[in-house]
């Protein structure tokens, strides 16, 4: 054990205090010994880092730091981990989620089968009080191939894979001007440069546990007037990148249409219309659409909208299998 490579496990925390005791907990247990725990705390006033400073006295292996620089978040808290890190390979956990104890062994073991790797993806199971209580996957299956997946919804998520320290620092980390889609963003890029992977996903696999609580609302599901504009911005951003590299498909154009559509239709239903015909507007302008598909989300925009549709489930439902038969159905995504 004494010569296996170091793992460092990176972990943004805010207001956590009832909750990253657990997420400690797992990566002690670990049946392999050889990591590091990164603890980046930002700006929790819960009394989170002072139980934090705590743990780190009990054991060596967990180091805590503050967020020392703006923004605020997890990306920039991922980076400053990052930074601080001494392991050749390195996963991200959140606060709130937790491995299994057998997750860095796997990991390892299977990195050292793949050493020409940048990265392994593994599947992760969704629990709200105790592991074993919910038995739905996070491992999506995908269209056509991961890029193309990945414009439409996120096939993985932060926990799932395990990095090399050398392909992250390559990537630059996460983009920590963005609101939302950080972690969507990074694997996107990662594709696009085309790192070397592999996915390992059967149930066998799973080694990790994303918390999806009725009672715990993530933050990331929140949709805001701030979340809508951090979607627009992503989506630009995926759009250029994809030009720059030469990867525009008329498929991915119309998967990047979709989430223009969606986001549209989600400032229209918090009452701002004016917001949700000027995102599409830039959709039709960025040339994701034709005229004639914009003018029919357009009216897709305004009916799914709509009080009487938007609260009967039939109307909705009704309203989307119409409009499929105009707009291609990954444009009908919400």
């Amino acid at each position: 054990m004494k010569d296996s490579p170091l793992v460092s496990i990176i972990t943004p925390v805010f207001n956590r205090i009832n909750l990253v005791g657990e997420a400690i907990d797992s990566v002690i247990n670990q049946t392999y010994s050889r990591w590091e725990m990164i603890i980046v705390d930002d700006g929790s006033t819960d009394g989170s880092y002072e139980y934090i400073q705590g743990r780190a006295k009990q054991d060596p292996r967990i180091k805590v730091f503050k967020r020392n620089r703006e923004p605020k978040g997890a990306p920039t808290c991922r980076n400053i981990g990052l930074e601080k890190t001494n392991g050749e390979f390195i996963i991200f956990l959140d606060s709130d989620d937790l491995l299994a104890p057998h997750c860095l062994q796997q990991r390892t073991q299977l990195f050292s089968q793949h050493a020409g790797h940048d990265f392994l993806v593994f599947p992760v199971q969704y629990f709200e009080n105790k592991i074993g209580d919910r038995q739905e996957i996070f491992l999506r299956f995908f269209y056509q191939d991961y890029l193309t997946s990945f414009l439409l919804q996120s096939h993985w998520i932060t926990l799932s894979p395990i990095w090399k320290k050398d392909a992250l620092n390559f990537l630059k980390g996460f983009d920590e001007t963005l609101i939302c889609m950080q972690d969507g963003e990074l694997h996107i890029r990662a594709l696009l440069e085309k790192l070397k992977f592999q996915v390992f996903g059967d149930k066998k696999y799973i080694d990790s546990y994303l918390r999806a609580s009725n009672s715990y609302e993530r933050i990331s599901n929140n949709v805001s007037d701030v979340k809508l504009e951090g979607k627009v911005q992503a989506n630009l951003k995926l759009y250029n990148l994809l030009d720059q590299k030469e990867q525009l498909t008329p498929l991915r154009i119309r998967m990047l249409a979709a989430q223009f559509l969606n986001i549209s239709w989600n400032y229209n239903l918090l009452g701002h219309s004016e917001k949700a015909f000027d995102t599409w507007q830039l959709a039709y302008e960025k040339g994701m659409v034709d005229k004639k598909s914009y003018f029919i989300g357009k009216s897709f925009i305004r009916l799914r909208s709509n009080s009487l549709i938007r609260n009967s489930r039939i109307g909705a439902g009704i309203a989307k299998r119409t409009y499929q038969i105009f707009l291609p159905r990954f444009m009908l995504k919400p």
